[in-house]
């Protein structure tokens, strides 16, 4: 599995560029709390800017837009920040910046109590052993660490992120995609087909902070009660259904 975590620190200076009318629609569109109680400020606020990118891909495309100045070649340099160098340059940006311009508004993602209880279960394993990537210490991937909290509909997919970048980093850094050619984050983000999503932010020992974004079709928490190895053993005995696709790649 490839990790690329140059392109996560390449949009430092992005709330610099934004325009005060986008602030203005993010405080109007707070998503609403979970069945587990309240997201912390950078999942809800997470959360918040995938809906607006969904909502209005205009917006965003004019936040990418507002980069190219700040590109020469493949290198980028913020304002008051060290120059790096990106894999792809302005083509992942101009790229991102076409499929925005001629994307639909689609619906925003509903917070799932289990899908989030399922990013918290890896942020809380990277969190400890300063793993990176899709696949858990003990080998698991998304569909296992699920199963102790539901049962999901349709696709059911994940993207992670490492830094302590802001929010609206986070997603623009997954719209560009920089250096995935099957452009995975920004894929998932827009696809019409995921309606629930669950958010959870830690600490990472390596690279200060990460977030996991856990999407699907659809997802049935475990009943109040039922214990939730049970559930797991429960779904180890059921096929996974045909229309389920794990997407690991980061």
């Amino acid at each position: 599995m490839r990790v690329s975590f140059p392109r996560l620190f390449m949009l430092i200076s992005i709330f610099a560029l934004v325009s005060s009318t986008a602030n203005a629609q993010t405080s109007k569109s707070q998503p609403p709390k979970d069945a587990s109680g309240s997201f912390s400020e950078a999942e809800r606020d997470l959360l918040t800017e995938i809906n607006l990118v969904r909502a209005n891909p205009q917006v965003y495309a004019a936040y990418l837009e507002k980069m190219k100045p700040l590109f020469k070649g493949k290198q980028y340099t913020a304002v008051g920040r060290p120059s790096l160098m990106t894999e792809e340059g302005w083509t992942a940006v101009d790229e991102a910046i076409r499929f925005l311009r001629a994307a639909k508004p689609s619906g925003p993602l509903n917070p799932s109590r289990g899908l989030s209880l399922a990013a918290l279960a890896h942020v809380k394993d990277q969190s400890g052993s300063g793993g990176t990537g899709h696949q858990g210490s003990n080998s698991g991937v998304i569909e296992d660490r699920v199963k102790p909290f539901g049962n999901w509909q349709g696709g059911i997919g994940e993207n992670i992120t490492y830094g302590s970048d802001s929010a609206r980093e986070r997603l623009l850094t997954w719209l560009i995609d920089d250096g995935f050619p099957s452009r995975g984050h920004r894929m998932r983000l827009m696809s019409s087909d995921y309606k629930v999503a669950g958010v959870s932010c830690g600490s990472h020992p390596q690279f200060s902070a990460m977030c996991v974004l856990t999407l699907a079709g659809g997802f049935v928490d475990v009943p109040s009660g039922v214990n939730a190895a049970t559930n797991s053993k429960t779904n180890e005995s059921k096929p996974k259904p045909t229309n389920s696709k794990a997407i690991r790649k980061m």
